[in-house]
């Protein structure tokens, strides 16, 4: 009987006692505050709106909507087309709707660390664009809540750390439409029924319809590695890139370089659009391919590095 009873006890003190405060750092990294606001269960993406009010640094990810482009999205989260672009690495020439950006409610460089950790003097010398040396140091603490021994210590970022590096924007060797003027498709990457074959054949790029004599330029800067006739593809410049990719542009008219010329993106004449080789009609046959030569959907290349 008095076992039992002590028992009871037991139980009855367990149920009213205090509960045992709960350790947030075991739970959260000690910076959690510098990258978004404790709340309770709510949207995986932080409203717009709360984003541009709050002093904080909020970063997260924007589902694209077919109503967005990227201006409407940077002035929606209170940033800048140029700090979107660094950030992703991406000049968003084409958005698809239903892919996701990183976005955040500041200006600059958002960089995250890839490797197993890294220094923090490190990523400021490599990002470092002049001026005073000490003074942009003192801003990257300032932008990220960093404690101030940061600012004579080298502290150890870890592995997804991210860090707003603020008035730093990425230059972006980007691939570009090789001609002026929106971007219209009459033929896509893929399979498809030729219209000259009449049969199914891969078609390794896309066909951008433009009047005949039109001009064409190098979507990203390299070295002409093939300009001449080539069977269906009529007269065509194909041009290397230091990365290893290429691209080609077919059904010339005429062609404006040689093998070996130095190429600059958007601005040295390559050729005229034509209808040579195997086509229905004037318009550009424009590919990418990577090191191995493999074609890639130039659509999903174009913008990006």
């Amino acid at each position: 009987m008095h076992k039992l009873l002590l028992i009871a006890a037991a139980i009855v003190h367990q149920a009213t006692a205090a509960p045992a405060p709960v350790q947030v750092a075991s739970y959260y990294p000690q910076e959690w505050s510098r990258y978004s606001v404790w709340t309770q269960a709510g949207p995986a993406e932080p409203n717009p709106q709360a984003c541009r009010a709050l002093d904080v640094l909020i970063q997260t990810k924007h589902q694209v909507s077919s109503r967005d482009n990227i201006n409407s999205i940077a002035k929606e989260y209170g940033t800048t087309v140029k700090s979107l672009q660094s950030t992703n690495q991406n000049e968003f020439i084409v958005m698809r709707p239903g892919g996701y950006i990183r976005v955040m409610n500041k200006t600059g460089f958002l960089y995250e660390v890839t490797a197993k950790a890294e220094k923090l003097g490190s990523i400021l010398d490599r990002y470092f664009h002049g001026g005073d040396r000490d003074e942009f140091r003192r801003k990257v603490i300032d932008e990220n809540n960093l404690p101030p021994s940061d600012l004579i210590t080298d502290a150890k970022l870890p592995k997804g750390t991210r860090l707003l590096l603020p008035d730093t924007y990425i230059s972006i060797d980007a691939y570009h439409i090789p001609m002026e003027g929106a971007l219209r498709i009459s033929s896509g990457f893929g399979y498809r029924n030729h219209p000259v074959l009449h049969r199914i054949l891969k078609h390794q790029g896309i066909d951008i319809p433009r009047p005949y004599g039109f001009k064409v330029y190098p979507s990203r800067s390299g070295t002409v590695s093939f300009a001449g006739w080539s069977g269906g593809y009529g007269n065509m410049v194909e041009i290397t890139h230091p990365n290893g990719e290429s691209t080609r542009y077919g059904h010339l008219s005429k062609i404006e370089v040689k093998v070996g010329d130095k190429v600059a993106k958007d601005s040295t004449l390559i050729g005229l659009v034509g209808d040579t080789g195997m086509t229905t009609g004037p318009h550009l046959h424009f590919e990418i391919r990577d090191r191995h030569g493999v074609a890639v959907n130039p659509l999903l290349k174009l913008g990006k590095s």
